[in-house]
């Protein structure tokens, strides 16, 4: 199991990351990952809509 810091280290430089620009799908599916973490107790509900909302907040995050 990978320890939630690792999971929030991990979608915090996805985030910032140049390439995120323009991956709607890639960042739908990290998403889908993180819900499926947070159904699992993997993360608490805490981090779960902490990294939701840094995802949805990214300027490059294009909502349909």
């Amino acid at each position: 199991m990978i320890p939630e810091t690792t999971i929030i280290q991990r979608v915090e430089t996805f985030v910032r990351h140049p390439v995120f620009a323009g991956s709607d799908e890639v960042m739908a599916s990290v998403l889908e990952d993180l819900d499926d973490r947070a159904s699992a107790q993997c993360i608490s509900d805490a981090t779960h809509r902490r990294l939701r909302e840094m995802i949805l907040g990214s300027p490059h995050f294009r909502r349909n």
